[in-house]
């Protein structure tokens, strides 16, 4: 089964964009958490609690994930926690004044409705905040961890030419230069992202790297142009993933490498917790939501992750067997689904078999390699 969640900022249906609602895995307390936030005042004050909900709910699952007791009841009570606090917050006199004469913010926000648009704005001022050591170094070794905990070897390096379809920020289109490939190429279609992606790489003095401004469902390159595409959960957040998916194999060299990341279903507390969190945060102000995480003290990198996919307009989640099926009937073959990660991979926690995996995490990250026939 597809779980699409359509644009959030079009819909009032809770159970397109939170499965467990409908489901009713944790009873009905994910629902009286959503209603009763969804119903406050859309304004400043009020979102400024709803943004508040990102950071609590974050914390408090990745406590119940290092946890080894049974997780669904502590969810459970992780929600009631968040409904009683935000409760007891809102009519707090003392917190209403603080916040008066502390926060000044236009509601405007200069993104458009388009998806692409929309999307590409709200990675791009994201992606523009990380430091030249999260945005280089990191990439490059979670790229090259992923890899080698997998068996992955990439030979004649220094031959091939990589595609990073849905670059963003370019931090893993820069990932693949440092791992010594010849050439990388970037497409994406956020000219924030695109412009720091090139700002940052003309820093570094790369060479070699091109970012392009083109939708990762209509590319404009020839059939068979790279050794390897490399699609990073990116798909998941457009209008057509089976589309991204004819994409990425028609670009691709008969006998080249692909990658593809598309986030899972079913995916345990982890994606209960965000579609719980981007029903409570759809209609909030991004750039709002941004400053009110960096002024708690949140590290950018912590930001970018808590923001991620709260609040991207669509989140798909996809079961493998369904992103097989597409790759098959676009030219795969010897599709392997990746078992391994970083340390903070979901599927690294399956791996290693912490308690209560599934509950926790569902399958993990839904990560393949393939090859083009």
């Amino acid at each position: 089964m597809v779980t699409e969640n359509k644009d959030i900022r079009s819909t009032n249906d809770l159970a397109d964009i939170v499965d467990c609602i409908e489901s009713k895995i944790y009873g009905n307390t994910p629902k009286d958490v959503v209603n009763f936030i969804n119903e406050l005042p859309r304004d400043t004050f009020h979102d400024y609690f709803r943004i508040l909900s990102v950071p609590f709910l974050f914390h408090k699952t990745e406590s119940i994930f290092k946890s080894q007791d049974e997780p669904k009841s502590s969810f459970i009570n992780v929600l009631n926690e968040l409904l009683n606090s935000t409760k007891n917050s809102i009519v707090n006199e003392d917190i209403q004044i603080l916040f008066k004469n502390s926060f000044e913010y236009s509601s405007e926000e200069n993104f458009q409705d388009e998806v692409k648009n929309h999307t590409g704005q709200h990675y791009g001022n994201l992606f523009k905040e990380f430091d030249h050591q999260s945005y280089f170094e990191e990439a490059k070794n979670l790229l090259e961890t992923r890899l080698t905990r997998n068996g992955i070897q990439i030979y004649n390096k220094k031959d091939l030419i990589v595609l990073d379809q849905g670059c963003g920020g370019g931090r893993y289109t820069v990932a693949w230069k440092l791992l010594g490939i010849q050439k990388a190429v970037g497409v994406d279609f956020s000219d924030i992202g695109l412009q720091d992606a090139r700002a940052r790489a003309d820093f570094a003095g790369i060479e070699n790297i091109d970012f392009i401004k083109a939708s990762v469902l209509d590319m404009p390159f020839e059939e068979e142009s790279f050794d390897i595409v490399y699609s990073n959960g990116v798909l998941h957040h457009t209008e057509d993933w089976k589309k991204g998916i004819a994409e990425q194999l028609r670009v691709m060299k008969s006998g080249g490498l692909g990658w593809q990341y598309l986030i899972e279903n079913p995916g345990g507390i982890f994606w209960d917790s965000i579609e719980i969190l981007r029903a409570i945060m759809k209609d909030v102000n991004k750039k709002f939501a941004q400053d009110v995480l960096r002024s708690l003290g949140i590290p950018t990198n912590r930001v970018f992750y808590m923001l991620d996919h709260v609040m991207v307009p669509i989140n798909t989640r996809l079961t493998s067997e369904e992103i097989v099926s597409e790759l098959e009937k676009n030219g795969a073959c010897n599709i392997r689904r990746l078992t391994r990660g970083a340390d903070f991979d979901r599927v690294e926690a399956i791996y290693n078999q912490v308690p209560y995996a599934k509950e926790k995490f569902g399958v993990g990250e839904n990560r393949f390699i393939f090859y083009k026939k």
